[in-house]
């Protein structure tokens, strides 16, 4: 179950809380109407990204990298005609 709390009042009565975080409870303390912080419980070793172990080699995923398909290199000119373009497209926007 969670609790939301003003911040004022967390200030006032933070043991409370705190002993009621202990307890298992959570704690969303807000600034007026608006959420800025979330006060749970403390876990050990919970990590909250896990990990998985190596399934290939280094060699394998090189491998695969050398088989994707390499995105498409601009050239200078390329991009002062996009350049161009887009400020072509903005001054349409603006009669003189």
């Amino acid at each position: 179950m969670k609790t939301e709390v003003k911040i004022a009042e967390f200030k006032s009565r933070l043991s409370a809380y705190l002993r009621s975080v202990r307890q298992g409870q959570e704690i969303v303390i807000k600034d007026r109407e608006t959420p800025i912080a979330r006060l749970t419980p403390y876990r050990a070793g919970g990590n909250r990204l896990g990990s998985k172990p190596a399934t290939g080699s280094l060699k394998e995923l090189d491998a695969l990298f050398e088989r994707a398909a390499r995105p498409k290199t601009l050239k200078p000119a390329d991009l002062e005609e996009a350049s161009r373009e887009t400020k072509k497209e903005y001054l349409d926007k603006w009669p003189l």
